[in-house]
């Protein structure tokens, strides 16, 4: 089993590396098959600074020709990917469902990344995210006989614009000011694959980080500043944009492969 572990997670580095150049390279015109260079000095990376993770710290953290600093993103997104991978593995899904889980996982990695970087989600992942859910949806949600197909395929459409209804609703009322027509569809796939009622309580997991987060975010520069540890020069209001895709998707995570119940989460509080 330790063996499965090891292999499962070498293989997310090497997806983790992979979606880092995806990443960086998405809707930017370059190909996605040239050899990674350095973003500053466009020096190309030999063997040896290709490794996942290692690589990066071996280096310090710098480019070897030119010393500018390499974005952490490179090494998080890489372990980030591996644990994800090996958490898909320990749920025992069938080899069909395991495989397309991994490929949701990579495209959420993607998302999530991506949004943080732009605040913006590619629609090119977005609707390549909701076709791969559609196909994965129907052996997740158990068996049925070809004659239920249709019927099957239905439910899966109506459960995926149910948990989207919400999202849909904020952004209409907003005219897409509290939330994006990404999200829309990001919840659109949530559904597909969890079903209406696991799909809410992904969305309702992604609200409840979030709203977490940007607490931390309006408050931490304070402490920071009384602490006198570091000059709170950048600020984080109400009123300030973050992406909420990296939430949303946080929330499908813990639904997805901690099997989260919110419901009985809050149950179990209010009784003790």
């Amino acid at each position: 089993m330790l063996f499965e572990f090891i292999i499962v997670g070498i293989f997310g580095l090497i997806i983790g590396s992979f979606l880092n150049v995806l990443i960086l390279r998405l809707h930017t015109g370059r190909s996605t098959a040239g050899r990674s260079g350095c973003m500053s000095c466009g020096a190309q990376l030999g063997s040896a600074e290709l490794v996942p993770v290692i690589s990066f710290f071996l280096l310090r953290g710098r480019c070897k020709s030119c010393g500018s600093k390499i974005s952490n993103q490179y090494w998080l997104v890489e372990i980030i990917t591996s644990i994800l991978f090996v958490l898909v593995w320990v749920q025992g899904f069938s080899l069909f469902a395991t495989a397309m889980s991994l490929v949701i996982i990579s495209l959420l990695m993607i998302i999530a990344v991506y949004d943080m970087r732009h605040t913006i989600i590619p629609n090119s992942i977005v609707y390549l995210l909701i076709a791969v859910s559609l196909i994965t949806a129907l052996p997740l949600w158990g068996t049925f006989v070809v004659q239920e197909l249709p019927l099957h395929f239905i439910m899966v459409l109506i459960g995926g614009a149910m948990v989207a209804l919400p999202i849909f609703t904020l952004w209409l009322v907003s005219g897409g000011r509290w939330m994006g027509f990404g999200d829309v569809k990001l919840t659109f796939a949530f559904g597909l694959i969890l079903g209406a009622q696991r799909g809410f309580m992904a969305v309702m997991l992604g609200f409840i980080v979030g709203a977490c987060v940007g607490v931390l975010l309006m408050y931490l520069p304070k402490v920071i500043k009384r602490l006198s540890l570091s000059p709170a020069s950048s600020r984080f209001t109400m009123s300030s944009e973050i992406p909420f895709a990296p939430f949303l998707i946080a929330g499908f995570l813990l639904v997805f492969l901690l099997d989260i119940d919110i419901i009985t989460l809050i149950g179990s509080l209010y009784i003790y």
